[in-house]
């Protein structure tokens, strides 16, 4: 129980350091090397990040394997047949990965011959070959944690991804500074990458004693770990597709300037949704308990609005926020010619938000068995962002890039509801009702003064600090006077007493 608490600690950790750490660098890289090579670089990786879809899962396939058997008891010979069984799996798809590789290397002249001259062709097939190189070993490396992860050990993987995280800062900061080429960062990837699945590989060899090889492959192993592989690797078609298709249209209908633009707005996106994702695992469990328990409809709906709130709390106040003072963000960290991302990014986060609203709703789909639904509607909704990408670039230009993934991600949102109503029975109108009260008006109209005030203001820097702290001050003020329920009431007084306890 320990080392699980420290493994979450690390985890949140991480997921701050990785926001703070990818700031830093998306605006220092850009300054360094310039939009042009950076848009190269984003383009590569945009194709390249394609080929995660064919990792399936094979973490988290081996640690529900071991686990489960590890539990029932089971021999350390059945173990190391799980272990074969899924390390020949991860070769296998390595070499496909491979072959996919070497055949888009080839083919990179002719794919970007309209947005691409000689010499950046040239550069993006040796940024695509340490690209690759960093994709393999990151996919032998999360294999890898799937072993540590059934010996629950919760902080090697969290330890392993935040020394991998400051290393990468500390390095491209140096050498990018140093030498200006956009081929050092993804030089720099492939070497850490490299580097932290060697250390996996001897790391899990000696501390759980277990055997790596292909010796003792297993065909009803295989069989029973396809249905979970599957669902993983649909769910990764459609977290990939909608998160780059928009770079890779861009890359080979526009040109790398647009690339880079478009990342800008995609790296805001990205921090929107580091920070909802977090209740939803923080829920996990108490929703499990509840669904196990036999609650269903109205009491268990009731049992999801605090969990909800919270989301909202977090995400609004990314999504108001970033409203309020996003312009003058985006102005200090990137420049005013990458003005335009902060519009991007609003289209991007503002359906999501409502999509991630009742998110905790997921893991009454796991309890349930009924994941495996969403990722088919979800499917539907990428082949519509894919088409409405590709036909609106070349109507509107870069903005439709994010506007079709908006679209989309709106239509997901309104189907998963209509799902959540019919299937599973949450009373959804009641869920949003008592969700969003006393919370969103606030944070409107946070985002509104806020907005206005920051116009009212010249200097970029104390526009910014203004701006931010009226939405502060009014949404989080009237929700703390007016918006909070009694649940809130009763946690916010408790706090209170135990500082009061604290400083007695």
């Amino acid at each position: 129980m320990k080392n699980r608490s420290i493994g979450v600690a690390l985890s949140y950790t991480n997921t701050i350091l990785s926001m703070i750490c990818g700031l830093f660098l998306s605006s220092f890289l850009l300054k360094q090397v310039g939009d042009t090579d950076y848009g190269i670089y984003q383009t590569m990786a945009s194709f390249a990040n394609y080929l995660v879809l064919l990792e399936f899962g094979t973490g988290t396939v081996l640690a529900r394997n071991l686990s489960a058997a590890r539990a029932r008891g089971e021999t350390k010979q059945y173990i190391e047949k799980n272990i074969s069984t899924v390390w020949t799996i991860t070769a296998a798809l390595s070499v496909v990965i491979l072959a996919v590789s070497v055949a888009f290397y080839f083919a990179i002249p002719a794919v970007y011959a309209n947005t691409l001259d000689g010499e950046q062709i040239a550069l993006g097939k040796n940024i695509f070959i340490f690209i690759v190189i960093f994709l393999l070993s990151s996919f032998v490396s999360q294999t890898l944690n799937g072993v540590a992860l059934a010996h629950e050990q919760y902080t090697f993987s969290s330890i392993t991804s935040i020394v991998k995280l400051i290393s990468r800062t500390i390095v491209l900061a140096a050498l990018v500074g140093h030498f200006k080429a956009v081929v050092i960062i993804s030089a720099v990837d492939a070497a850490i990458g490299v580097a932290i699945a060697v250390f996996s590989y001897f790391y899990c060899r000696k501390a759980f004693q277990v055997k790596i090889n292909f010796r003792s492959f297993d065909k009803l192993i295989l069989q029973s770990s396809l249905p979970l592989c599957l669902a993983i690797f649909l769910q990764a078609i459609v977290n990939q597709s909608n998160s780059i298709v928009g770079k890779f249209v861009l890359g080979v209908m526009a040109g790398p300037e647009d690339v880079t633009l478009y990342s800008v707005a995609l790296y805001v996106f990205s921090i929107f949704s580091s920070l909802t994702t977090i209740p939803v695992s923080l829920y996990r469990p108490q929703v499990t308990q509840h669904v196990v328990s036999g609650l269903d409809g109205l009491p268990l709906t009731k049992t999801l609005v605090q969990p909800c709130r919270l989301t909202v709390l977090v995400s609004g106040a990314v999504l108001f926020g970033f409203f309020a003072c996003g312009k003058q963000f985006i102005t200090i960290v990137y420049g005013q010619e990458y003005i335009l991302a902060w519009a991007m990014a609003l289209m991007l986060i503002a359906p999501s938000f409502i999509n991630e609203s009742n998110a905790i709703v997921l893991n009454v789909l796991d309890v349930k068995n009924k994941r495996l639904m969403r990722s088919y509607f979800l499917m539907i909704t990428t082949a519509l962002n894919i088409l409405m990408t590709i036909v609106g670039i070349k109507l509107f230009g870069i903005v439709a890039a994010a506007a079709a993934t908006g679209i989309s991600t709106l239509l997901q949102a309104v189907m998963m509801n209509i799902y959540y109503q019919k299937a599973v029975n949450i009373k959804i109108p009641y869920l949003f009702f008592h969700v969003f009260k006393g919370v969103l008006p606030y944070q409107i109209i946070g985002a509104g003064l806020g907005f206005v005030v920051g116009r009212l203001i010249e200097n970029i820097y104390v526009s910014f600090l203004a701006a931010g702290a009226t939405y502060v001050v009014v949404a989080f003020g009237c929700f703390l006077l007016f918006g909070k329920n009694e649940e809130e009431k009763h946690i916010i007084e408790k706090c209170v007493k135990r500082i009061i306890k604290k400083k007695g």
